[in-house]
């Protein structure tokens, strides 16, 4: 269980600090599959471990001013709200549901990640309060932090590509603003899950403390690959945790299936 624990917290800090995500595209899969955990709880879980996470992922980031503050009040804001909506909408899910919904979002994630040609950035002087950026900025933030909560991962696979993708936000500058509003996004679905008592909070001290370690020195490792490699990097972390994840859900009601015969 320990050193389980151990590797679960290595991959998912390594996730976190690369790519921008917070880490629980990939602590899901781990806490089901390598430790058994039932669905509801893994994302309850992931949540609650990405909290830590993300702020010691985020420091190199801060260091090298990799965070656009304007965009984070305005994704915050939404995120916020969003990760409420999707937490509470969790506990009324079956767990196939919520597992199919996850792999089919990563699997898209992670081909338009892939592919995309990222677009001229744009500057924090640009994000004026109620322009057409702070305001789908937002809408954003409101639909990855319902995301975030419904599926236990932050919010991360949705902010990073949409930064990128709709506000025209270069790799290293679209993760440190995922990172902090996933931290936000985290903590506000994590209360709600507490008080249903979806949280394992064994697993979360034991998993935690080398998420966080790997999590910061992976942060550091980014600021000195290539914005490209960084947007490729994530795209295939999210396909792979998402086909991963589809082909077991299949197999899980293949014997569902073959029970009811």
């Amino acid at each position: 269980m320990k050193l389980k624990s151990l590797l679960v917290g290595i991959a998912g800090g390594s996730a976190s600090g690369l790519t921008g995500i917070g880490g629980g595209t990939v602590l899901v899969p781990l806490l089901t599959g390598t430790l058994k955990m039932p669905q509801r709880q893994a994302h309850a879980t992931s949540l609650a471990i990405v909290i830590s996470v993300g702020i010691a992922a985020v420091i190199p980031y801060l260091r090298e001013g990799h965070v656009q503050w304007a965009l984070v009040l305005a994704l915050g804001g939404g995120a916020i709200l969003g990760a409420q909506i999707g937490a509470r909408t969790m506990h009324n899910l079956p767990d196939v549901w919520l597992r199919l919904i996850f792999a089919c979002f990563l699997f898209l994630v992670g081909i338009r990640m892939i592919t995309m040609v990222s677009p001229e950035a744009i500057s924090d002087s640009q994000l004026q309060f109620l322009s057409r950026e702070t305001i789908l900025a937002l809408v954003i933030g409101l639909t990855g932090g319902a995301f975030g909560g419904l599926l236990g991962i932050g919010g991360g696979t949705l902010f990073v590509p949409a930064l990128v993708l709709l506000l025209s936000l270069n790799q290293l500058d679209a993760q440190g603003v995922s990172l902090i509003v996933v931290v936000l996004t985290a903590i506000s679905g994590t209360i709600t899950n507490v008080r249903a008592g979806f949280v394992e909070k064994t697993t979360v001290l034991w998993v935690a403390p080398s998420a966080i370690v790997v999590g910061f020195l992976a942060g550091l490792l980014a600021q000195n690959l290539d914005e490209t490699i960084l947007t490729r990097l994530f795209g295939l972390v999210v396909l792979y945790v998402g086909g991963k994840t589809i082909l077991s859900t299949a197999r899980t009601l293949r014997s569902a299936r073959g029970l009811a015969e």
